[in-house]
Parts: C-alpha cells; sequence; structure tokens
C-alpha cells in the first residue's frame, strides 16, 4: 500500500483533529509559545496516524499545519511521484508529508506551502521538528504582516487625496456654511487638522465596512446573530474579525505616525495604550453582542454593529496621535 492509499484509507470517514488560534501581530512571542502548546498537546494526547488540522488565523489571511493530502489526495499524489524520481523507483517510505500552508485573505494571492518533514518526525522527534515547523510558519507570518502593512499604505495613499478634498471644499465656504453643513462653527485654523481626521475616519470607514460585509457574508449568512454567538465556530470566528479590525486600525495609525519627526515616541506611545484598548474593545463588542441577544429572532446590522465598536476606537487613536504633532 503506497502512502495515497494508506492516508485514503485511515482518514475515509474519520473526525480530523482540528485546533486553532488567533496569531497577535504584536507577539511573536506568544504566538510560537501557542503553537508549540498546540502541537505538544496534540502528539501527547493522538497518535502519529491522527488526521489533524491546526489553523493559526492571521490578520490578512491563514496558516494551516496538518498532514499534506488531508485537502487534496491529488497534492499528495504529485509529491510521491516527485519523490519516487528523485529518492529511486524501488523507494519505499509510508512516512506522512506534514505541510505548512499559508492562505491569504487578499485578492490574486496565491496559496503557499510548504513541506515540513512527516507526521512520524513530529512525534518521534518532537524537539527537533518543532523550530523548523515555526521558521516557516514564522515566515509566512512575516509575509502576512507585508500584506498588512501594504494595505495600510495604500489607505494611507487615498486618505491624502480626500483630505485634500476635505481641505479645499471647506476652505472655500464660509463660516456660516461650514456650520451650516457640520452643525458647528469650524475656525481657518482649524481647517487643516478637521480635514485630516475626516480624511482618517473616511479610512477607516471603509475598514469596518469591508469587516461588517466580511462577517455577513462569510459568518453570519442566513444564520441569525443568536445563532451565531451559540456556535463555538462561527462566535470565534467573528471575535477573530473583530482583532483583525482592530489591528487594522491600528497598523493605519502606526503607518500614519511614520511620517511624524518623532515617529518612534508617537508609535511607541500607540504601542502602549493598546494594551488596554483592544481589551475595552472586546469588552464593547462582547456587551453589545448581549444586549443584541435580548431580541434573539431580530435581526443585527452589523454595519452599525462594526461602526459603534471602532469609530471609538479610531477617535481615540487619533487623539493620541495628536499628543505628537507639531
Amino acid at each position: 500500500m503506497d502512502v495515497q492509499q494508506k492516508l485514503a484509507s485511515k482518514y475515509d470517514n474519520i473526525a480530523i483533529y482540528t485546533s486553532g488560534f488567533y496569531a497577535d501581530p504584536e507577539d511573536a512571542l506568544g504566538t510560537r509559545s501557542k503553537l508549540l502548546e498546540t502541537l505538544k498537546s496534540l502528539t501527547m494526547n493522538q497518535h502519529a496516524d491522527t488526521p489533524f488540522s491546526l489553523q493559526i488565523m492571521t490578520t490578512n489571511g491563514e496558516i494551516n499545519v496538518m498532514p499534506l493530502g488531508l485537502l487534496s489526495l491529488e497534492e499528495l499524489k504529485d509529491y510521491e511521484n516527485n519523490h519516487r524520481q528523485e529518492a529511486g523507483l524501488n523507494h519505499d517510505d509510508d512516512a506522512i508529508p506534514m505541510v505548512v500552508q499559508f492562505a491569504p485573505h487578499v485578492e490574486k494571492a496565491k496559496v503557499q506551502k510548504e513541506v515540513v518533514g512527516t507526521t512520524n518526525a513530529l512525534f518521534d522527534q518532537f524537539n527537533d521538528q518543532f523550530p523548523k515547523i515555526w521558521d516557516v510558519v514564522n515566515q509566512y507570518l512575516d509575509q502576512n504582516q507585508a500584506i498588512l502593512l501594504g494595505i495600510e499604505r495604500d489607505l494611507l495613499t487615498d486618505a491624502a487625496d480626500v483630505q485634500s478634498e476635505y481641505y479645499n471644499n471647506f476652505s472655500t465656504m464660509t463660516p456660516d456654511e461650514r456650520e451650516k453643513n457640520l452643525g458647528y462653527p469650524l475656525k481657518d485654523t482649524d481647517l487643516t487638522h478637521f480635514s485630516h481626521f475626516m480624511a482618517d475616519m473616511h479610512e477607516v470607514q471603509a475598514v469596518v465596512m469591508s469587516a461588517a460585509s466580511f462577517t455577513q457574508h462569510e459568518i453570519v449568512g442566513d444564520n441569525l446573530f443568536a445563532q451565531v454567538m451559540n456556535d463555538r465556530v462561527l462566535r470565534n470566528t467573528l471575535f477573530w474579525v473583530l482583532d483583525n479590525t482592530f489591528y487594522e486600525i491600528m497598523y493605519y495609525f502606526i503607518e500614519k505616525a511614520r511620517g511624524m519627526d518623532n515617529a518612534d515616541k508617537a508609535i511607541k506611545h500607540l504601542r502602549h495604550q493598546k494594551k488596554m484598548m483592544i481589551i475595552n474593545m472586546r469588552n464593547d463588542a462582547f456587551q453589545r453582542a448581549q444586549k443584541a441577544l435580548e431580541t434573539p429572532k431580530q435581526a443585527v446590522d452589523l454595519n452599525h454593529y462594526f461602526t459603534d465598536v471602532f469609530i471609538p476606537v479610531a477617535e481615540q487613536f487619533s487623539t493620541e496621535l495628536d499628543k505628537f504633532a507639531n
């Protein structure tokens, strides 16, 4: 029996051992520790022939550690054919290769994967195998971070155009016209700050609406919000999206801060504020979700939900950054 037949016979109609966690982009050591603990638990509580999939959720994609062929036996067939060409036709090895796969959640991005030893090696030589797995995972985390920063820089480029538009529009208005449009007076001396703030909120709103749309189509679907909150997988995915949205907003302001004279101090300050802000965001999101569950049969407007949670977050980041403006 070749390795493809072996995998098919073992995995057919057998439950797959799954586990997952969120990779905080600000805590690489924490991610490494979670990966170590999760894989160690797998080797201590399962067998080498157990079908498993470890999912690491990132800001802009997901990384999976799993046996090659778990999702597609054709992948294993191709690998086996190539392996036999390299090792010889008489080479007989029924060990199942293990793969680390990175699937970016961005348009036109290709799924990447790398074979890292075998499942037997993970179980039999864990201390030797884990650093190899972490090296590949860490490379994909770096790629994910590059994607995130690229998105933020695109947003900042767009924000520059939006800021100019706001400035030009309001600079041509009389004080009375400004007050009529805004509901409050706006001095000429405040126009530059106002236009930058409005441009930032415009970009943040785009991030928020994108997250709300993803949640509606990919998580909620035809379900009621109460059903999502009562389903462990869907609920965890929702809070993954909430964390992602927080970090997209946070890194927008971090990248904006890089253009300031005292960028290092400003960025350090934002990261310090983040520790409490993300806790407050999660608590606020949870409390709003609990409030929605009081009327479980009523649909939740996710655009409003995400806006109510994240616009205050963006406003606070903006206020904190203003402390370092010249």
